[in-house]
């Protein structure tokens, strides 16, 4: 009885939401009703107020404009300026009059006389000229628009550069009043002020308003929507005499209260809801208990037992809730062992496959799978991430298996678009194997594969920022040769520098006959590092034909690393001893180093280039050593070159190569072991030198002075002019700035030579 009882006051509780709701929504219907009554008369309150502050902002700038203008038309300086009287009395009777205007004004920013005669402009703080006033922008519109009568959009103005900017609106007039051609006035409206004569006239804690110009700009407030965010426009009024348009409405959550008490009808409504609604919860909680007991009377005819063999006493829930967690724990059980048997079934099927074995065990196996097509041509696909070990420290082992899982995908699905049908496995910890095949005898599965692949590279180096090494097999046209195709694209990947294109090998390019040996290539070693030795310049050419051989005769990548290794040893044997400088480029860590370096190569050209720069370096380190007794004096000569030229655009390394008849990169190591300093900085340094001399003291153009100095534009010159002074070439001469010096550094007993920055 204790738990039909229980059961039946869980069913009656369980409908209580109901009756919450439907007192919930009578009581909100009251306040809808009381609201909208309350809602009518706000909206009425709020466009009165919003009436008088348009009103009063459109009285307080006609004041401004008509006292203003009537300043204008009676003082005579105006005029006398206007008509270029150089007087010292009529400019100062305009600037004062100008005082007098903005400081009896709390609205007024500023009024300003333009005379256009010679482009000549009078503020409140002086006369200056158009081209260094600060506000210049807004006389050119104006002289556009000289029509225009009203006040302009909400914009920042600032008397002169430098000055913090002040947003105001403004109007301006021809002068002489009312339709002279002699000049302009302007007059500035500050905008902060407006916004706090606004303020003045507005209750933030109830109400909110928002101005916006004829520009969309936000007037009031400035630039912040947090004192009316939420709330609800009521008032929309425009201006004609400003172009503004004015929003106020009540702040969110700011309505006003109960005006009235509510309706005894809503009461009666309310108290005869609540009623029918208990009725209604006691009938529904009557009729559904019945099939409800039926199910407890059920799940207690089971018999449950603890670990011990004794019953266990529990409530129905926990009844219910061990039989279905008991369910769901034996179905995960199942699912699991279900996929690692299916994972297991088909890595033996894979590794059966590429061993070449054709069993009818295997056969049914690929056909209850439906991996590959029952009959067609079949190739394997082995997929090699390069440079493992940094793949490794880069990533976190659950971050591996995160990527390896999507390489895995991504060349599934590639493989699919492409037609191929397949499954792979990795085989080791930085390869994964494919099996493709096609179920059509005839169609083209080389290209297909191909394609496969050089989508397969790119999208992975884009992505996944890794490179690949893909190695495709033979085609086969039977199950049990797939193990040779796997065999053939192992074999192939040993090949990537002489046959790889982009990385990716096929078997179909290995070379069938195979070199006579090393001996021919390491001879072509010997007699490299023989003219390196004796600094002549044809070791290069022999270079170039050693790996233009590898490349022809199609080595295998381990044979063209054991010759690479060859050369360096080699090279230090002959060089290693004849100084300390040559000794710390060739010693056993750095070495080490740049094998290692060689073999993250991706291709024959990566690495013919990376050996070359390494070698060109020791080569130029040898040079210097050899030339040390008269390196001094070139360096003079090529430093005394390049201050009588430095105004030739066509100055550079290479320039100094055929001039002094020495390598690019030796003319480099030469002025940066005696002075210091790249030879581009010490160009660069002479040219600004020369460039701010010239906008100091000439008044010759931007254009032009980036011609004598070395520049084929301003644009290039100006650039460089910014990043060496922090200025322009323009704010450098309007500021009127003096060069200062600074020594360019030097080392040696060499001449300092002065740069002004």
């Amino acid at each position: 009885m204790f738990k039909l009882n229980n059961w039946y006051l869980r069913l009656l509780v369980s409908y209580f939401p109901i009756l919450v709701l439907t007192v919930s929504m009578i009581i909100f219907l009251s306040f809808i009703a009381v609201n909208e009554v309350s809602r009518s008369e706000t909206a009425k309150a709020d466009r009165i107020t919003t009436g008088y502050v348009v009103d009063s902002i459109e009285r307080a700038v006609r004041d401004i404009e008509f006292v203003v203008l009537d300043e204008v038309a009676a003082n005579a300086s105006y005029n006398a300026f206007l008509s270029g009287s150089s007087a010292t009395n009529d400019r100062y009777g305009v600037v004062q009059s100008l005082r007098s205007l903005v400081e009896d004004s709390d609205f007024l920013e500023s009024v300003y006389l333009y005379r256009q005669s010679d482009d000549t402009v009078l503020t409140a703080s002086g006369q200056t000229e158009l081209s260094a006033f600060g506000d210049r922008a807004f006389i050119e519109e104006a002289k556009e628009n000289r029509s225009y009568q009203g006040w302009s959009a909400s914009r920042e103005f600032r008397e002169f550069e430098g000055l913090e900017p002040v947003r105001v609106i403004s109007m301006h007039k021809q002068t002489p009043l009312p339709f002279g051609k002699d000049g302009m006035l302007v007059i500035n409206v500050n905008l902060y002020e407006v916004e706090q004569f606004i303020g003045s006239m507005t209750n933030h804690q109830v109400s909110f308003m928002r101005i916006t110009d004829s520009a969309k700009q936000s007037i009031y407030p400035g630039g912040s929507a947090a004192d009316d965010a939420g709330g609800d426009v009521l008032t929309t009024v425009s201006s004609p005499v400003l172009g503004w348009t004015f929003e106020s409405g009540i702040q969110a959550g700011q309505l006003l209260g109960w005006v009235s008490v509510v309706s005894y009808v809503w009461v009666v409504i309310a108290v005869l809801t609540v009623a029918a609604a208990i009725v209604y919860i006691v009938w529904v909680t009557r009729r559904n208990y019945k099939p409800i007991r039926l199910m407890m009377n059920r799940i207690q005819a089971l018999q449950l037992r603890s670990s011990d063999g004794g019953a266990v006493r529990m409530d129905d829930l926990t009844m219910i809730d061990r039989a279905l967690e008991n369910l769901i724990v034996q179905s995960r059980d199942y699912e699991k062992e279900q996929r690692e048997s299916a994972l297991l079934q088909r890595r033996q099927l894979f590794n059966e496959l590429l061993s070449g074995l054709r069993s009818e065990s295997v056969t049914k196996r690929m056909r209850a799978l439906n991996l590959l097509p029952s009959s067609g041509r079949y190739a394997v696909m082995v997929v090699k991430l390069n440079r493992y070990d940094d793949f490794q420290a880069e990533n976190t082992l659950n971050e591996q298996n995160v990527l390896k899982f999507a390489l895995g995908n991504v060349l599934q699905e590639l493989a699919h678009n492409e037609g191929l049908q397949g499954f792979g496995e990795w085989t080791g910890p930085d390869r994964i194997t494919f099996v493709f095949g096609v179920p059509d005898a005839g169609a083209p599965m080389p290209d297909r594969l191909r394609h496969t692949a050089l989508v397969a590279r790119k999208w992975v180096g884009e992505h996944l920022r890794f490179l690949l090494s893909i190695g495709i097999g033979s085609i086969v046209d039977d199950w049990s040769r797939i193990g040779q195709s796997h065999r053939d694209a192992l074999s192939g990947m040993e090949y990537l520098y002489a046959i790889g294109q982009g990385g990716i090998t096929f078997s179909g390019d290995i070379p069938v006959s195979k070199p006579g040996g090393l001996l021919p290539y390491m001879q072509l070693c010997t007699d490299c590092v023989q003219e390196f030795r004796m600094t002549n310049e044809s070791w290069r050419d022999t270079y170039d034909q050693l790996f233009k051989r590898l490349g022809v005769d199609k080595l295998r990548d381990e044979d063209i690393h054991s010759l690479t290794e060859l050369l360096l040893q080699m090279l230090s044997r002959e060089l290693k001893h004849l100084s300390d400088e040559l000794n710390e480029c060739l010693e056993d860590n750095r070495m080490s180093a740049q094998l290692a370096k060689l073999k993250d190569a991706s291709s024959l050209t990566e690495l013919k280039e990376r050996l070359f720069d390494y070698m060109s370096d020791i080569f130029d380190t040898y040079m210097a050593i050899s030339q040390a007794k008269s390196y001094k004096t070139m360096i003079a000569e090529i430093r005394a070159y390049i201050q009588d030229n430095f105004a030739d655009p066509d100055l550079s390394l290479k320039h100094l190569s055929d001039r002094f008849q020495i390598s690019g990169k030796y003319a480099s190591y030469l002025f940066k072991l005696e002075y210091d300093m790249k030879f581009v900085d010490f160009l660069v340094q002479l040219r600004m030198r020369e460039a701010e001399r010239l906008l100091a003291e000439t008044e010759e153009t931007v254009q032009h002075i980036a011609l004598q100095v070395g520049y084929a534009n301003s644009i290039t010159f100006g650039r460089v002019f910014k990043r060496t002074t922090g200025v322009t070439p323009g704010e450098f001469r309007k500021l009127k700035m003096r060069p200062s010096t600074l020594a360019l550094g030097m080392k040696g007993n060499q001449e300092d030579v002065v740069t002004d920055v």
